[in-house]
């Protein structure tokens, strides 16, 4: 799979700093209220009533708006190259940090991370619907387009096309590894996070 340079997708987070917490406002034109609606609405009510809610700023720092009890952060981007909010667990959020600091490769993890994007994200492909490591604000490659995708859930873990058997592109399956032949290759699953009901209680 042809891909374009990881530094095109974070090219808008140079100098962003490793992984930085801060408590600070929330982001201009958005009130602190508007933060945890928008934010919660990425993940199904089960997980983003009890997770962490931030905003991470174009400099790459996490702004923490309300503290979380399982694990999960629910963020939004200022600017947005997600085209919606993210909620993930901590291994997800490394991962995603990693992609933002423009490191070589993610971190090793020792369980795969989990994402969602219940409103559904955006990416970009060249004219052979070859997926591409681009963003709004990132340089494009020439005959390049965004693509809406659907509501998903991601798997942050190192997957080999050949081994797993996962198309490259989305299709109708629902299914793919995206960014295949790149360090931060993961599984796209486009199945609305907003129908999942909560496990039952041990």
């Amino acid at each position: 799979m042809r891909t374009r340079s990881v530094f095109l997708w974070a090219a808008w987070t140079v100098g962003a700093s490793a992984s930085a917490t801060a408590q600070m406002a929330h982001p201009p034109g958005m009130s602190h209220a508007q933060v945890i609606e928008v934010a919660s609405a990425g993940a199904p009510d089960f997980i983003s009533g009890a997770a962490a809610i931030a905003w991470i700023d174009g400099k790459g720092t996490v702004h923490q708006m309300r503290p979380g009890t399982n694990g999960f952060t629910c963020a939004i981007i200022v600017p947005d190259p997600l085209d919606g909010p993210v909620c993930g667990d901590a291994n997800a959020i490394a991962w995603f940090t990693a992609l933002l600091r423009q490191d070589a490769k993610p971190p090793v993890l020792s369980a795969p991370g989990m994402a969602y994007m219940a409103r559904g994200g955006s990416h970009y492909e060249d004219a052979a619907g070859n997926l591409l490591m681009e963003h709004d604000q990132s340089p494009h490659a020439a005959g390049s387009r965004r693509v809406r995708e659907p509501p998903h859930w991601m798997l942050m873990w190192p997957l080999d096309p050949a081994a797993t058997g996962f198309p490259l592109k989305p299709n109708g399956s629902g299914s793919y590894i995206m960014f295949a032949g790149t360090p931060w290759a993961h599984l796209m699953v486009y199945q609305d996070p907003a129908q999942m009901t909560a496990p039952p209680r041990p």
